[in-house]
């Protein structure tokens, strides 16, 4: 076991009233990750809760969120200690940032390429599949059992993060931890269902709008989709449907970078989606616009007008596409 991980779960094991926060907006494996942890705290003795600043989507319904997922508003206790999973950057934890006092100790586990967050002490591994494959070793250093549920919310983190095992950055570490949830009973047929093939008829119905407005340039190495608020309103959809739209831009043959731009509610801005295919970094690539993530998939919020941003992050893609020189 690395030395982090122990040192973490030392530092776990020397507290109470634990607040385990993550990233708003949040998907499978900040949720899964997160309650994971606060779960396995409570089996060790304890007290412990994951908060963050917006609710579980739809399509992560089979995560235990009763008495586990609280806004930062209505947390059981004050904390005496706060561990950030997930979240590379404290901006990124919106309403739950102002748990974050002076005198609060602060930790983190998280997996992304470039992490702001000042912790001590810190899990950080970029190699890791997901912040879920690190909270798995942080779970066996503190000694709590593998039970069903902490099988479901580890499952449901590495597996959305990995896209169903099929992207790169799936590694043996998180096949290990798959096939120990895997022990724990999990029901496999019905849980990918839920998580990759369910759609409501709201969520479909803007996929189906997201697709027809598909767009290719530079040769066909570039897509892109655009998600306007009218489009939302058209198909009674909610923000959390275009979770993995973006997807299917990247596996259209020949394209290398895939972009979604989502236009937010008010003056919110315009939310980027980015993946690629091949040797270019979207991370690198949205970096200089403010934007992070990974090299395969990335994101990056604008507050301005949507079509002065979709600019924005076309011309950054442009230039990347240029950078590797490709006659493709």
């Amino acid at each position: 076991m690395r030395a982090e991980t122990t040192e973490v779960a030392g530092w776990l094991k020397a507290r109470d009233r634990i607040a385990v926060v993550t990233h708003l907006h949040p998907d499978g494996d900040a949720l899964g990750s997160s309650i994971a942890l606060a779960l396995a705290l409570r089996a060790i003795g304890k007290r412990a809760f994951a908060c963050c600043q917006d609710g579980a989507p739809d399509f992560l319904d089979m995560l235990p969120t009763g008495g586990n997922l609280f806004p930062p508003e209505d947390m059981p206790f004050e904390p005496e200690a706060v561990i950030a999973v997930d979240c590379a950057a404290l901006n990124r934890l919106g309403r739950a940032a102002a748990l974050l006092r002076p005198e609060t100790p602060l930790a983190c586990v998280d997996h992304h390429l470039a992490v702001d967050v000042p912790a001590s002490p810190a899990l950080v591994d970029p190699r890791a599949a997901a912040a879920g494959e690190l909270i798995g070793e942080v779970i066996d250093a503190l000694g709590a059992p593998l039970d069903g549920t902490l099988a479901l919310c580890l499952y449901v983190a590495v597996s959305t993060d990995t896209g169903n095992f099929s992207f790169d950055c799936t590694t043996p570490g998180c096949l290990r931890l798959t096939a120990r949830c895997l022990e724990a009973g999990l029901d496999l047929n019905e849980l990918n269902y839920a998580l990759f093939r369910r759609r409501t008829a709201a969520r479909t119905k803007l996929l189906g709008r997201a697709l027809n407005g598909l767009e290719f340039s530079e040769g066909g190495r570039l897509a892109l989709m655009r998600v306007r608020r009218a489009d939302f309103a058209a198909c009674g959809a909610a923000d959390a449907d275009t979770e993995g739209i973006v997807n299917f831009g990247i596996d259209a043959a020949g394209v290398e970078i895939a972009l979604l731009a989502v236009e937010l509610e008010g003056a919110g801005g315009v939310k980027f989606s980015a993946r690629s295919r091949g040797e270019i970094s979207v991370a690198a690539m949205l970096a200089p616009l403010g934007g992070g993530g990974h090299a395969k998939a990335a994101g990056l919020t604008l507050r301005t007008d949507f079509d002065a941003a979709v600019d924005a992050v076309m011309d950054a893609a442009r230039k990347a596409l240029d950078n590797t020189g490709g006659d493709k």
